[in-house]
């Protein structure tokens, strides 16, 4: 595991500030460096997608995989953030037009390193993942041979095969947007000239974002979760309560229910029989507007419609009394043995009494009176 690696499981595992600030400042001027050349050479703008580069690591740390390499990693996060955002700023380059105009002549110096700069970056991308890895590593992290065939977990004489391959791959891409450097022109330029220094204090102020942005977002999903444990443990206590006090009133309520349901249903077919009747009886009735209307029609309708009236009357007290059976027993407050004790049995004469006979048969356990009710 590199130096690397391993500061970034520390920060993962531990969360420590010091781990991540070195992550920056080891990785800021290649961050930089990358973006400030996909920002056609903006500072701030530079300094704007370094931001949001390590911003991105630092939220998402704990996803990478341990054998990650990291120079690699932001290197490429880096070109996708700055594309991004050249992209929203509506600032396309012509990269290949600027490809076909530069001087084929090798010009090792600071000024052609300019020029080849847009397409560089995206020539890199273009490689696989190994390739690529190698290049970052030798040119953007400065490591030599031997560290390079350590952290690929090969030796020092492969590592420099793979770095020459990679090289030779890099220089065809390049040299089909027109851009001719040989394989020994284009490590110089990549050693002189790939990584340049970032503004001071950029790393400090990027490490200070970077680690409150995340603890932000860490603390949001924690305080969540402490909620939801909490509301699953009140649940399941208040569950336990109810379940202990439906137990001993379950087969009454089961018995009282099926009652309920047939008494329900022969309402409801009386109810509506006494519907029919009702309009056969108006339509009748219209018929024979100007006729003189006959005693017994009358005395009929009246006489369906008090009974149409007192059936709903009994479906609504009906409805009542199952609401009440199938409601969930809540707690009992104090001086709950007092209202018990005030149930009676008032018999049926009327609603209220039956109300309260039900009541009073609920709190003794009578089934019988429960169904008589």
């Amino acid at each position: 595991m590199t130096d690397s690696q391993t500061l970034l499981a520390e920060y993962v595992a531990n969360g420590s500030d010091t781990a991540f600030g070195e992550l920056v400042t080891r990785y800021i001027n290649l961050v930089y460096s990358t973006a400030a050349r996909l920002v056609d050479g903006d500072a701030h703008r530079a300094q704007d997608v370094a931001q949001e580069v390590f911003t991105d690591l630092a939220r998402g740390a704990r996803g990478l995989s341990s054998k990650v390499m990291l120079g690699g990693w932001l290197h490429r996060h880096t070109c996708f953030v700055a594309a991004h955002t050249m992209r929203r700023e509506r600032r396309r380059r012509n990269r290949e037009r600027q490809a076909v105009e530069m001087n084929a002549l090798e010009d090792h110096g600071k000024a052609h390193f300019a020029q080849i700069a847009p397409i560089l970056d995206e020539a890199i991308n273009q490689l696989s993942t190994p390739d690529r890895t190698a290049i970052v590593m030798r040119f953007f992290e400065g490591r030599d041979l031997r560290s390079v065939g350590q952290a690929l977990a090969t030796n020092e004489d492969a590592a420099q095969k793979r770095v020459a391959r990679a090289l030779d791959k890099l220089r065809g891409l390049l040299l089909r947007r027109g851009v001719a450097l040989s394989g020994a022109g284009l490590a110089t330029q990549l050693a002189g000239h790939a990584v340049a220094a970032a503004p001071a204090g950029l790393a400090s102020s990027i490490s200070t974002a970077a680690i409150s942005s995340a603890a932000a977002v860490s603390g949001g999903l924690t305080l969540n979760l402490l909620k939801l444990m909490a509301m699953t443990k009140l649940k399941l206590a208040t569950g336990a309560i109810v379940i202990a006090g439906l137990g001993t009133s379950l087969v009454l309520e089961q018995q009282a229910q099926a009652k309920l349901r047939h008494d329900n249903q022969a309402l409801r077919l009386e109810l509506d029989r006494s519907a029919r009747l009702s309009a056969e009886n108006q339509r009748l009735a219209s018929l024979t507007d100007t006729a003189p209307q006959r005693e017994s029609p009358l005395d009929e309708l009246t006489r369906l419609r008090a009974e149409a009236a007192r059936l709903r009357q009994q479906q609504a007290q009906l409805a009542s009394i199952r609401a009440i059976q199938t409601a969930p027993p809540s707690p009992a407050p104090a001086g709950d043995h007092l209202l018990k004790a005030a149930y009676v049995n008032a018999g049926f004469t009327d609603p209220d009494s039956t109300l309260q006979t039900m009541l009073w048969a609920g709190t003794t356990g009578d089934a019988k009176a429960i169904l008589a009710c």
